[in-house]
């Protein structure tokens, strides 16, 4: 192997050179529960997206402690050793937490399923302190964006300001979604199907696309489906061109719930009630985002137009 040890670059070789060759794991030990895990309806249920990071981390986690026993995960000073391999990887902390939170999550249901007794990752602080969630668009930034952006880039920069859904959701969208006055949107990492009123703004493009029988609402200037790698880089190019810094995509998501929030008229339980029901966010009651089914009230919708209108 040409990779240094420890390095993000070092677990990927790894996993190339033996994804063809792995042997059942050592039963009572992290490999066969990671293996157990992975056939649960709960680890299947997720988003493709989600299992491929997962499978990325499960990789190192093998690699690392495949064949640690259970006995062992289960010992006074476990907790000490597992974080003392989290920092190893300090100098990607975002990444670190990952490994750390999925391995602390494995044994989460690992405990509940009584193969282990304890979890000795409970209450893990974060090597990564960085937050988006108080990083908003500025008004003049959000002029910019939808006075001069390409129209494809504005497109989807409007989708996802006026439904407060995650990107990759909005990218594959279906023209079917739309039925003439509201979008059906299902959300990939929750699973929830959100139903949201069609803002005034939105209309236009949404019947061209009906209109033109196209497959997805949202599509590049080609005028074909959007990737996630090339809406990412289009993207990129036109906040480059604008001059618009320090701000990314998905904080129009929370740009878009700052706005409602400010100028919804209604108490605060309210406001954070009505707001969960459109965007699937919210820190307050986090069980309310996993609902099946939502419909956005005409309120949402009317108070995020008075937080975007420009006059």
């Amino acid at each position: 192997m040409q990779s240094k040890p420890g390095t993000k670059a070092f677990t990927q070789e790894f996993l190339r050179l033996t994804r063809d060759r792995q042997k059942p794991a050592i039963a009572s030990t992290i490999g066969s529960l990671i293996d157990e895990y992975r056939q649960t309806a709960r680890y299947k249920a997720l988003s493709p997206s989600t299992r491929r990071d997962y499978e990325r981390i499960f990789g190192a986690i093998r690699l690392e402690y495949g064949d640690c026993p259970l006995a062992a995960v289960e010992a006074r000073g476990s907790r000490r050793g597992f974080l003392s391999w989290r920092d190893k990887m300090k100098d990607s902390p975002r990444s670190a937490d990952m490994h750390i939170a999925l391995l602390s999550r494995l044994f989460v249901w690992a405990k509940d399923s009584e193969y282990i007794m304890r979890n000795p990752l409970e209450r893990v602080e974060r090597l990564h302190e960085g937050s988006r969630k108080d990083i908003i668009w500025s008004s003049n930034q959000i002029d910019k964006l939808l006075a001069e952006a390409s129209p494809h880039i504005r497109d989807v920069a409007k989708v996802a300001l006026w439904t407060m859904q995650r990107q990759a959701d909005i990218l594959t969208m279906p023209t079917l979604a739309f039925d003439g006055e509201r979008l059906s949107i299902k959300q990939g990492k929750t699973g929830a199907r959100v139903r949201v009123i069609a803002a005034p703004d939105l209309m236009p493009m949404l019947r061209k696309a009906k209109e033109a029988q196209r497959q997805r609402v949202l599509v590049n200037s080609f005028g074909q489906n959007w990737t996630s790698s090339g809406f990412r880089a289009s993207w990129r190019k036109e906040m480059a061109r604008l001059g618009i810094k320090g701000v990314t995509f998905h904080d129009l998501r929370g740009t878009a719930i700052t706005f409602a929030y400010a100028h919804l008229d209604r108490p605060h339980d309210e406001k954070i009630k009505l707001i969960s029901e459109i965007s699937g966010h919210s820190r307050e009651d986090a069980e309310s985002i996993i609902r099946k089914h939502y419909l956005a009230g005409q309120e949402v919708i009317d108070a995020i137009g008075r937080g975007t209108s420009r006059e």
